[in-house]
C-alpha cells in the first residue's frame, strides 16, 4: 500500500514553490522603485540638434507587459504596451530637453524617470608646439609628422567652472589626461598614424552632461621654400625665389624655410641640414638654414642648388627642394 504522505509530499513542495514565486513576484512589484528603472541616451553625451535614443531597462519587471508612456518636456508623445525605445531631437545649444518615462505595472504601481538634456557643442583648438615657421609668419602652423599637437576644449555653455574633461584619442581612453578642470590634452602623433581623432566629453561635478567635441587631424608634409636674404633688409619673407634665380656678381645669400618641420629649433642638434651645389656637397654654413654663394671672375651659366633637411632621431621624418639658379 502506498502511504497517503509519500503522495502529498511532493505536492506540497509543487505547491509552495509556486506560492514562493508568485509571493516573490508581488514582492518585487510592490518595491518598485525609480531606483530600479534604468534611462539611457544613445548618444550619451548628445550635442545640440542630434538624434538621440532613449531606452528603458529593469531586471524588476517584464517591459513587455507593462504599459510605457513616453513624456516629452511635460507632453505625452507615446504610450502603449512594451514600447523601450524613443527617439527624439536635443534642442538648440544651452536650452533644455526633459525626456520622461511612465512606466504602469499589471498591479497599478506607477514609476517615473526623466533625464533633462542640455547640450552645448565644445569647441575644440589646437596649436602645434614644435612646428617650424619662420618668424612674422601669419598662417598656422600645421601638424607635423611625429609632432606634438595640443588641444584645448572651449564649452560653448554658461556652465564653465567646475567641469570634468573625458579625452579620447582615436577612440582609447586617456584616463591620465581626464579629470577635473583639464580642460587640455596633448599628444604626439606617430609616423604610422595618417591622422587622429581627439574627443572630449565634459560634465559638471555632478556628472551631468556639459557638451562634447570632435576634431580629425591629419599630418602635414614639410614644405620647403627658398628666400633671399639682404646685407640691409635681411631675409626678403615676402618674395619666394622661383627657379632661374639670378644671382649677381657679388654673390648672395640663400635662406631655406622649411615650414612644418619638426622641431620647430633648427638649431637642435638632432636637425640634419645638408647643401649640395650642382650635386657637390658644400662645406656646412654657420647658420644651417643659409647658404652664401658668389660666382667666379667671368664665369656665367646655371647650376642648381639642393638641400635636404632630417631629423636623425625620428623615423621618415625628412624633406628636400632643389632650385635652379643663373649667374
Amino acid at each position: 500500500m502506498i502511504k497517503r504522505s509519500s503522495i502529498l509530499s511532493p505536492i506540497l513542495i509543487i505547491f509552495g514553490f509556486l506560492m514562493f514565486s508568485f509571493l516573490f513576484t508581488l514582492s518585487v512589484n510592490a518595491q518598485l522603485r525609480e531606483a530600479d528603472i534604468v534611462l539611457e541616451l544613445f548618444p550619451k553625451y548628445p550635442r545640440a540638434n542630434e538624434e538621440i535614443r532613449a531606452s528603458i531597462s529593469t531586471p524588476a519587471i517584464d517591459l513587455n507587459k507593462t504599459k510605457i508612456s513616453w513624456i516629452l518636456n511635460g507632453e505625452l508623445i507615446k504610450e502603449t504596451i512594451g514600447q523601450k525605445d524613443f527617439s527624439f531631437r536635443a534642442g538648440d545649444t544651452n536650452t533644455q530637453t526633459t525626456i520622461e518615462v511612465q512606466i504602469q505595472t499589471l498591479e497599478g504601481i506607477i514609476v517615473n524617470k526623466k533625464i533633462t538634456v542640455a547640450p552645448a557643442d565644445v569647441d575644440l583648438l589646437w596649436e602645434a608646439q614644435d612646428s617650424y615657421v619662420p618668424p612674422f609668419y601669419k598662417g598656422k602652423a600645421m601638424m607635423p609628422s611625429q609632432g606634438k599637437i595640443k588641444v584645448v576644449a572651449i564649452p560653448n555653455s554658461s556652465e564653465n567652472k567646475g567641469l570634468v574633461y573625458s579625452w579620447k584619442l582615436d577612440e582609447i581612453n586617456k584616463q591620465n589626461s581626464s579629470g577635473f578642470g583639464k580642460n587640455s590634452y596633448t599628444f604626439q602623433n606617430s609616423y604610422l598614424d595618417t591622422k587622429n581623432t581627439i574627443e572630449t566629453t565634459v560634465t559638471n561635478i555632478q556628472g551631468n552632461n556639459v557638451g562634447s567635441g570632435k576634431i580629425v587631424l591629419a599630418p602635414r608634409n614639410p614644405k620647403i621654400l627658398f628666400y633671399k636674404k639682404d646685407v640691409a633688409q635681411g631675409t626678403r619673407w615676402e618674395k619666394v625665389l622661383d627657379n632661374n634665380f639670378f644671382i649677381n656678381t657679388n654673390g648672395e645669400t640663400i635662406v631655406v624655410e622649411p615650414y612644418f618641420f619638426s622641431p620647430k629649433n633648427l638649431n637642435a642638434n638632432e636637425i640634419s641640414l645638408k647643401w649640395l651645389l650642382a650635386g657637390n656637397a658644400v662645406e656646412a654654413p654657420s647658420v644651417k638654414n643659409e647658404l652664401s654663394i658668389k660666382p667666379g671672375e667671368d664665369q656665367s651659366g646655371s647650376s642648381t642648388i639642393k638641400v635636404i633637411i632630417e631629423n636623425v632621431n625620428r623615423l621618415f621624418l625628412t624633406a628636400e627642394k632643389e632650385i635652379n639658379v643663373k649667374f
